[in-house]
């Protein structure tokens, strides 16, 4: 699947396996959190009020983290970032060691390590052209989603076993530690360009403005942002309450959770494989557009789910296409975006992609103490199928790849 032009070279290396080790570790805490909510409390607006917290820096903090990638060295900005999010969320099992933790640390320190991770996913997706050259791009996105997905394959299974076993803490602390090995390898990077792109002489309003007005008049970007501004309604419903949906109706064990994420993954892994082989052909457009149908499908099938093996079946088909239209997505912006502009993009890319997932998740989690979960699903699933198809007329437009305007040879992401 990955060819000798990636893996032969010490940039890829170094960054897929520290991000690897890190990735990990980051599923830890996608199972970790919510499972510790719910321990703590049984209560869906918990889980709904912890969505939020950890969901509402990706709108506020994206842009300006797409600012300071424009305005500063990348390498620090990614290492610092790195670093703060392994300790802060290192303080969780020690605040229960030390017998005085409450809901609203967990609540405090969910936010602050989202605001971290919001900055380091800005910057870390912004310098993937500074490590690689832009016709190797599809290839490194489809390898970096392959390792995410492939995280979530065992690190969703390990977690739920791990729950059990050792207790949802000591995973927690294991999270905390993975993201030391990604600041190290970063310290290792050799960026082919210089890591801040250019003297920016504006302040920052104006920085974040012309990041605006690129975006909004961009024929392409700009619909594809608003659509998904608009379709993360759905998924915000559902990401925010699977795990309370697997206990509360399906009555699911922590090992079972932990097969529907890695089962789940298996089918992401495919999707990576055929966007990986099929590169540039054909029509992105019309792909990803079709990946958001299949998704709004998905989110359908699990309100009919009765047991973890159908629930794996949908959400399989729901997240698998999100996947492929991830990689397909970043590689456009990618090659679309000018460099010196591209963080400013991206973070409002971020921040308007996840504008509705904070609120969508803690409506949900109030609304499912009133109507039942799966209705919820259901006409979430319906509502995003219905938009995506009005948005059909995108699949006229063709894409113009954009020249920078600084002389660049090539990036990181």
């Amino acid at each position: 699947m990955f060819k000798q032009s990636i893996w032969r070279e010490q940039n890829a290396l170094l960054y897929f396996s520290g991000t690897l080790l890190s990735k990990l570790g980051d599923k830890f805490y996608i199972i970790a959190i919510p499972w510790l909510i719910y321990e703590l409390t049984q209560s869906a607006v918990s889980m709904g009020v912890m969505f939020l917290v950890q969901t509402l820096p990706f709108i506020f903090v994206s842009p300006i983290a797409g600012v300071l990638a424009d305005r500063f060295p990348r390498r620090i900005l990614l290492f610092v970032s790195a670093l703060l999010q392994g300790t802060l969320a290192g303080v969780i099992p020690v605040l229960h060691i030390l017998q005085v933790l409450h809901i609203w640390h967990i609540y405090v320190l969910g936010f602050f390590i989202a605001c971290v991770g919001a900055i380091f996913s800005v910057v870390n997706s912004t310098v993937v052209p500074q490590l690689f050259k832009k016709e190797k791009l599809m290839k490194v996105n489809a390898t970096h989603q392959f390792i995410d997905t492939s995280s979530v394959l065992f690190g969703s299974a390990l977690a739920g076993i791990l729950i059990s076993k050792i207790g949802v803490y000591n995973v927690l602390l294991l999270d905390a530690f993975s993201f030391f090995p990604i600041a190290i390898s970063i310290l290792f990077l050799t960026f082919l360009t210089k890591e801040t792109p250019s003297k920016i002489k504006s302040n920052s309003w104006e920085q974040l403005k012309a990041g605006a007005d690129f975006l909004l008049k961009h024929h392409i970007l700009g619909p594809f942002t608003l659509l998904i501004l608009i379709v993360n309604i759905a998924n915000g419903a559902l990401i925010s309450m699977l795990v309370y949906f697997s206990r509360e109706k399906l009555f699911l064990s922590s090992e079972e959770v932990g097969w529907v994420y890695a089962g789940a993954a298996t089918a992401q892994v495919a999707a990576i494989a055929f966007v990986n082989f099929l590169g540039d052909k054909g029509n992105p457009i019309r792909l990803m557009l079709i990946n958001i149908m299949i998704s709004a499908v998905g989110i359908i099938t699990v309100a009919l789910s009765w047991n973890w093996q159908t629930l794996l079946l949908a959400v399989a088909i729901q997240s698998a296409p999100v996947i492929m239209f991830n990689v397909l997505f970043k590689t456009m912006r990618q090659r679309l975006v000018p460099s010196h502009i591209f963080g400013r993009v991206n973070g409002l890319i971020s921040m308007l992609g996840l504008g509705t997932l904070p609120l969508a998740g803690f409506l949900t989690g109030v609304l499912a103490e009133m109507i039942d979960i799966r209705i919820i699903f259901f006409v979430m699933g319906i509502c995003s199928l219905l938009v995506t198809i009005r948005f059909l007329r995108l699949t006229k437009l063709r894409l113009i790849e954009q020249e920078d305007e600084l002389t660049i040879p090539a990036r990181l992401g």
